[in-house]
């Protein structure tokens, strides 16, 4: 038996239909349009959808959903000092356990907001994991084990153990990368050869989906000379001249953050035809400047929504970041005209799966596209009177107006809330951690 959501405002991503119909069978989308389809499937179970606006699932391109745990955990601080003074020492402490715990949070709050994909790096291990927690949300993902200099060996073997057990889950709602954790992390050798571990695994494993590259690029001031201090190299430029002069640019590889870049090496990106994940929110938050967003636009770079994560951003909410997008580069611009609300609806869609190489299923409702629906109500104060979907959207939604979000055709949110989960139970779980975390630090 298959569902038919009707008589709501259907963006696909391409086109709006006023008064329009999406019919599922089983994971797929297998037909869109008008209310004419609805007579066609009459057999078909029925979600009303009107006074909704019916679009495809957002994109998530960059965060790290286990950190859900360190929400509001250390605050006021830059990059540097809060990373190594706060975030990888506490880090060290988790459990695998404690990193399924943070991502099934992260993922039910994802789902919340109308986010039905994520491409997280965190840590992996057999036992328990962020692929762990994804499965059993039923939200789509990247995931990927962050590799480190310091433990590089582990650290591949962990990411080939993770390809085996996890790539191509669930009829591949689950995908893997190779995550090699940024360039000031890991030297020019083993970045290289994880590029070369992404190659030999989609060559194992692509008829599963493409396995892609992903890693923080360009977020600090500081980072190329940190290169250079930590791996006692020289080179001309910033970051991505010399990721560019060791090899490991390439249209599988998406690159968070972003900042700190020259017009030459933007011109690189294009060439090589890198992905971006804006972090908009973090980057502000940690005082590390604004990536130029309109410079990879005018250069042809694909550009993406990410939200990093909750521990330097405190939500997973894209739809906050959209707006954030279209109001800082409109006001840097110093033009309304200069980023429009359809151009940010992509980005938060169809331009998400294309930075993840996943384009061909995800991003848009259309036959043959996999069911990662979200049904957002315009019965709203602030959804009235309504004149334009794509400007409601980026500039006058809640995320909390999401009521209904599929996954691959499972409805995993209806009317507003997370089916089948004891919300109790997991804030009591949630805050014996909190508990165990104060308690460590205070030790």
């Amino acid at each position: 038996m298959g569902l038919v959501i009707k008589n709501g405002i259907v963006l696909t991503g391409e086109k709006i239909i006023s008064e329009g119909a999406v019919v599922i069978e089983d994971d797929t989308i297998v037909d869109v349009g008008d209310a004419s389809v609805v007579s066609k499937y009459s057999s078909y179970d029925k979600i009303d959808a009107k006074g909704c606006i019916v679009m495809p699932g957002m994109i998530n391109t960059h965060t790290h959903a286990a950190m859900s745990i360190l929400r509001g955990y250390a605050e006021d601080l830059p990059l540097h000092e809060w990373l190594q003074n706060k975030i990888w020492p506490i880090e060290a402490k988790l459990t695998p356990k404690d990193i399924e715990l943070g991502a099934t949070l992260g993922a039910y709050e994802s789902l919340l907001f109308g986010v039905t994909t994520l491409n997280s790096m965190y840590f992996y291990s057999e036992e328990a994991s962020e692929a762990h927690a994804f499965a059993k949300v039923g939200i789509r993902a990247v995931v990927g084990h962050g590799i480190f200099e310091t433990t590089k060996d582990n650290g591949f073997k962990l990411t080939e153990d993770l390809t085996k057990t996890w790539h191509g889950y669930d009829k591949g709602r689950i995908r893997v990368s190779v995550d090699p954790h940024a360039p000031y992390t890991v030297g020019p050798n083993t970045f290289k050869e994880s590029v070369n571990l992404a190659n030999e695994l989609n060559e194992k494993y692509y008829e599963k989906g493409k396995i892609i590259i992903h890693s923080h690029v360009a977020e600090s001031p500081q980072e190329a000379e940190s290169i250079k201090k930590n791996f006692n190299i020289n080179f001309d430029g910033g970051v991505v001249n010399y990721l560019n002069s060791i090899g490991v640019l390439s249209p599988n590889f998406i690159a968070a953050h972003v900042v700190h870049v020259s017009e030459e090496e933007v011109s690189l990106l294009a060439k090589n035809n890198v992905k971006i994940s804006l972090n908009l929110v973090s980057n502000l938050k940690l005082g590390m400047g604004i990536a130029p967003y309109l410079k990879f636009r005018e250069l042809g770079v694909i550009s993406s929504l990410g939200t990093d994560s909750a521990a330097s951003n405190n939500s997973l909410d894209v739809l906050e970041s959209a707006k954030l997008l279209a109001l800082l580069y409109r006001g840097l611009a110093r033009r309304a005209d200069a980023v429009k609300s359809y151009e940010v609806f992509r980005l938060m869609t169809i331009e998400g799966a294309k930075a993840l190489c996943w384009e061909d299923e995800i991003g848009k409702l259309e036959k043959g596209y996999k069911a990662d629906i979200v049904v957002l109500s315009l019965k709203r104060i602030n959804a009235n009177p309504l004149y334009d979907p794509y400007a409601h959207l980026i500039f006058s939604a809640k995320s909390n107006d999401v009521v209904h979000v599929f996954v691959g055709g499972k409805q995993l949110i209806q009317n507003g809330v997370i089916v089948g989960l004891s919300y109790d139970k997991l804030f009591e779980e949630v805050n014996k951690l909190k508990d165990r975390i104060i308690s460590i630090l205070s030790s």
